[in-house]
């Protein structure tokens, strides 16, 4: 059983398709459920929560429609993307507890300073130092502030990041990610494989193996996977690729979110080869 649990329909600011171009190419691409998570950034930015507000009776018209169209054939999850809320906390509070959602990602896109983190001139070791910190510190805002249920993309910067660090890796800022992972582990938080990894120069699931392999060596099971796709072609995307690497790290179970509560499903190998199957190809 795939499931997509991070996708941006045209109701999100940088978002082209609509739902049920997505509902339709989930199908083709084998999934079994996927969950709509347009963006929520607090921010006052022309792309921040005004945007969401502004189309949000669209957004839910569109998604009904297409809900009941593709009943029985796919279920379709009503979800959001909450970025920074730390940073409008009045008014990201006052938002939630006006809504209900079946699932809710948590980001950071942006640095305190209303830096985008995609523009930033990434032109010194000393810059790329300095966002990671920044970034990571965020990042424990964000679960300090909570009302989410997966922490998204954990060494997003990286995707901007080609040709100005040598390795796709955030192994240097160790020390910062280690608390972040606590803190989850200890919120019942799920974290994210993020599958956007495997389409860039990365070519694997985000974050990397060393941080999957922490979490769950701190007792963390609760895993969502999602290909935070904004164009058609990308949805579903490298899926099967994510849930087998989750399965070879040691989980056994990927959650999948309903009015906020986690079912678990479990995870089957896909493709491992042991030495035995090996040797008798």
């Amino acid at each position: 059983m795939y499931f997509d649990q991070h996708l941006h329909s045209r109701f999100s600011q940088d978002g082209t398709p609509p739902i049920a171009n997505i509902a339709a190419a989930a199908l083709r691409r084998g999934m079994t459920a996927i969950t709509i998570t347009d963006h929520f950034d607090l921010c006052d930015a022309e792309i921040g929560y005004q945007f969401y507000l502004d189309h949000e009776s669209a957004r839910r018209e569109e998604f009904e429609r297409v809900r009941e169209q593709y009943a029985g054939q796919l279920e379709i999850g009503w979800g959001l993307e909450i970025g920074h809320p730390y940073q409008m906390p009045d008014v990201a509070a006052r938002f939630l507890e006006s809504r209900s959602f079946d699932f809710i990602l948590g980001s950071v896109h942006f640095l305190r300073d209303g830096s985008d983190i995609y523009l930033i001139d990434y032109d010194s070791s000393a810059t790329i130092d300095r966002v990671f910190t920044e970034y990571f510190t965020d990042m424990l805002d964000l679960i300090d502030f909570g009302g989410f249920d997966s922490l998204a993309h954990l060494d997003y910067p990286l995707r901007v990041m080609r040709g100005k660090i040598g390795e796709p890796t955030v192994l240097p800022w160790r020390h910062l990610i280690e608390p972040i992972l606590e803190k989850v582990v200890e919120k019942g938080i799920a974290l994210e494989l993020n599958t956007r990894g495997f389409m860039d120069w990365k070519k694997r699931q985000e974050p990397e193996d060393w941080v999957l392999r922490r979490y769950y060596e701190l007792g963390g099971r609760l895993i969502t996977i999602g290909s935070d796709a904004h164009v058609l072609d990308a949805v579903g995307v490298a899926v099967p690729d994510a849930a087998q690497k989750a399965y070879e790290l040691g989980f056994r179970e990927v959650a999948y979110y309903r009015n906020r509560q986690p079912t678990l499903y479990p995870l089957q190998p896909v493709c491992i080869r042991t030495a035995e199957a090996a040797r008798a190809i």
